[in-house]
This record gives structure tokens, sequence and C-alpha cells, in this order.
């Protein structure tokens, strides 16, 4: 199977997050966070043995790397699922869909990307498509200043998380990279819930179940094939794949939940799947390059 149908079945699998999410009611997002990311470093432990961890040899910068991917991955959900409930589903999903903005720009300054021009056409059209899916129903009312803001910072945490990833390729493997960023997610996750005081404990069984779930399909499948695809194809067309989400979300709550979309979400999703599929075949035909930091020019990768 190639690197972009697992790419796909990864966002198939994560875009039930936010159905389960609305199935979990008011949790508190720092206790989602917490227990999806508890959850999945638990079920990975038993496979990863402890001479992968080479941390004793890593610079400075690379723990200092470490630390922030966790950060960020712990920032991203929180930031998410405060940014649903706080504004509308439209809003969260329009604004937290910037993050392919984000990924080109960390990979054009911190990875050396080069990235065609050829793609921010075809993300405009994707853009264009994610209008038609939220038009219906953008608007702004009470918290949604602040849930809006909170979808931006979310778009931008998960860019710099799939960034650190991509760095971290030739060193790491990726299944003790990924244990290392989640504990390091889940554990300062847990600071923060201790310092807020949270009950974290007394929860209904079904959000036991639902957590669980979280953690074994949208985490541990979803999240950890957007890293390892990440280490296989550059990070903005990872970024760009995730737009699938918009599309498949509103599938699933219309499925599910019987929260039936407006007739311009078709549009709008046919647009986005098109600029997707655009982007996995113009990549290819024409590899990305990479600009080797020894000379000025350019060195295909």
């Amino acid at each position: 199977m190639s690197v972009y149908l697992k790419l796909c079945f990864g966002i198939v699998i994560l875009s039930w997050s936010s159905v389960l999410v609305r199935w979990m009611g008011d949790i508190h997002p720092l206790i989602i966070t917490f227990y999806r990311l508890v959850f999945s470093v638990l079920i990975i432990a038993p496979f990863v043995r402890s001479s992968s961890f080479p941390i004793s040899s890593y610079s400075k910068k690379q723990r200092f790397s470490l630390f922030f991917a966790g950060l960020f991955l712990s920032m991203h959900f929180v930031t998410w699922i405060k940014s649903v409930q706080w504004t509308t589903v439209s809003n969260s999903i329009f604004l937290e869909s910037t993050h392919p903005i984000f990924g080109s720009i960390l990979s054009i300054v911190i990875l050396r990307e080069i990235i065609s021009k050829g793609f921010f056409p075809v993300l405009l059209v994707a853009f264009i498509g994610m209008y038609f899916i939220t038009s219906g129903d953008f608007q702004v009312h009470g918290n949604a200043l602040a849930g809006d803001f909170l979808a931006i910072l979310s778009a931008f945490f998960v860019a710099a998380y799939l960034v650190i990833a991509r760095a971290f390729k030739e060193t790491m493997d990726c299944l003790p990279y990924l244990f290392t960023v989640y504990g390091i997610a889940a554990i300062t996750t847990f600071v923060v819930i201790l310092i807020k005081g949270l009950n974290f404990w007394d929860l209904p069984a079904q959000s036991w179940i639902l957590l669980l779930l979280m953690a074994i399909g949208p985490n541990l499948i979803g999240h950890s094939i957007l890293n390892w695809a990440s280490r296989k194809i550059p990070v903005y067309i990872v970024n760009m794949t995730l737009l699938g989400e918009a599309v498949l979300a509103t599938l699933y709550a219309a499925l599910v939940l019987d929260e039936w979309p407006h007739r311009h979400f078709y549009i709008g999703a046919a647009l986005i799947v098109a600029s997707i599929l655009s982007v996995f075949v113009f990549n290819r035909q024409a590899p990305f390059q990479k600009m080797d930091p020894k000379s000025e020019s350019f060195s295909t990768s």
C-alpha cells in the first residue's frame, strides 16, 4: 500500500474525533486530551524496547524539540476541543483548516523544503471548497471569537508538531518517537490538570469507553499514521490531506448524529477531494526539493 493510501486511511480514522468528542459531552478538554494520550502510551509501551531510545546521544536542541513536539500535540488537542465547544463547528473547521499554510511556512523555514508554486493555486481551490462547506452557518456569537482564535492556534500547533516529526525521521524510529512524544504530551497535560485542580477520575462509564476508542482510533491509528507519513513525504502534503477531515467528519456527523449538511457542502467536498488528489498526483510526478544547507543549490529529496 502506498504512503498516500495509508495516509488517507489515517484521515478516515482520525475524522471520528469530532463525533467522539460530541458523545463525551462537557468533559473538560484537558481530561479528554490526557486520557487519549495516556491510553495510547500504555498500549504502545509493550512494543517499545529500552534500547530504542538514544536520548543520551541527542543534543540539547534535539531534546528540546522532543519536548516541544509533545507540548504542541497536547496544545493542539486542547485548543481544538475547546474551539469546538466555544464556537460553531463550521467556524472551527474552517479556521483549523489553515494548518496547510502554517505547514508550508514551517517546511520552508525549518526543514528548508522547496514547495512548488503549483501547490498554492491548489490550496486556494481547497479553501474555496472549505468556504462552501462552512458558509451556511459561519457566524460569530458569545465566546465564538475566542473559539475562532483557538481554532487558528490549533492549526499552528498541529503543523509544528508534524514538522518536528519529519525532522526526527533520520535519528529516531517512528514507534519510539511516538511513545516519547505521546508520553511528554500526557505528562504536560496532567501537570496542567493538577494545577487547575480538575476532577479527572470521576467520569461516567460511557466516557471511559469513548476515551479508550479515541486513543485506539484517532490517536494510535490516525495521528500515528500522520507522524509516519510526515517521515515519508513533505509535511505540507500531509497537512493538505488533513483537509479531508472536514469532509469526513461532516459525513460522519450526518450518518451518526443526524446532522445533515446543507447542499453547498457537496460542492465544497468535491473541491477539497480534487485538491488533495491533485497534490498527490503532482508530487508523484515531480518530487519535492530540499535546499542544501551547505550551499545555495538545491538537492532533490
